[in-house]
Parts: structure tokens; C-alpha cells; sequence
């Protein structure tokens, strides 16, 4: 039995334009899924970084505490190289000064691969810590990450 052509006009589909068009609202949205997923991803490595020397510059607070009491109550001779903690004193550790003092044997603070570098400040009997991820480098932080300073400040006593 052949169909006559006004029965064709009764069925129902979907015409070429119709699933163009959901496949471009389909790829919009998938676009700003991916965009999405992408910021959280820089955002994380921010807060990443920013965790990582936080911890560092607490770290140091806490080392030059630990010296001050040595040098003043236990008379313990005081490091002025490589760790000065007199008043009005203070001194920038990076990856490849004093590694004795600051290094894996030592303190523990950095490492020759380190992607940041720490400076104190004491005065008034407070110190003042600065925790700076390195602008070039192998190791340096990646993104925006990269400008993620650090200051943290404590009371000596």
C-alpha cells in the first residue's frame, strides 16, 4: 500500500536545525562547566600555596622564639650569620644561604628546591616574618599562586 504525501505531513521528528541547536546550547553549557572546573583548580593551588608558607613563616615565629629564650635565659652564644635575633635584627633565608642553619639538617625551613624564601624583622619585641614564593626558577609556584605573600607578625614576649 503506498502512503500519500498528506499522511508524511502528520509524523512527527526532529528536523537537522532543531538538534543543531541543542547541540550548541549542549556545548555552551559544557564550556562554562570546563571554565568553571578550571577556576577552582587556580583557586586551590592559591590557597595551596598560601598554606604551605603560612606554615613556614609560623614555623620561623616559633624557631626565633625558641633562640631568644636560648640566647637570653640559657646563655646559649647567639648565630648572628646566619640567625641574628638581637633586637633590631634580621635576615633573609633562601635556598642556598646557610643550608646548615636552615636546611634539612638543621631547621628544617628550606630546601635547595624551595619555591619561596623567608625574611624576619625583629624590633620592639615583636617580629615580623615575610613568606615569598620565588618569581623565576624551576621550582617556582605556578599561575597566580605566584603572588601570594605571606607577613605574618608575632609578640616576642
Amino acid at each position: 500500500m503506498k502512503r500519500r504525501q498528506t499522511d508524511r505531513k502528520n509524523e512527527r521528528g526532529l528536523t537537522l536545525v532543531e538538534v543543531l541547536v541543542a547541540f550548541f546550547i549542549l556545548f555552551v553549557v559544557t564550556l562554562a562547566v570546563l571554565q568553571l572546573l578550571a577556576m577552582a583548580y587556580l583557586v586551590n593551588l592559591g590557597s595551596m600555596t598560601r598554606t604551605e608558607i603560612t606554615y613556614k613563616a609560623e614555623q620561623l615565629v616559633e624557631l626565633i622564639r625558641l633562640q631568644r629564650y636560648r640566647v637570653t635565659y640559657l646563655g646559649v652564644a647567639d648565630d648572628s650569620t646566619c640567625f641574628p635575633v638581637g633586637a633590631n635584627s634580621g635576615y633573609t633565608i633562601n635556598a642556598t644561604d646557610c643550608q646548615l642553619v636552615w636546611g634539612p639538617t638543621g631547621a628544617n625551613l628550606i630546601s635547595p628546591d624551595a619555591r619561596y624564601e623567608l625574611q624576619y624583622w625583629i624590633a620592639n619585641n615583636a617580629v615580623d616574618v615575610r613568606a615569598i614564593p620565588l618569581k623565576s626558577g624551576t621550582n617556582r609556584y605556578l599561575g597566580p599562586a605566584a603572588t601570594k605573600v605571606v607577613v605574618y607578625v608575632a609578640q616576642l614576649e
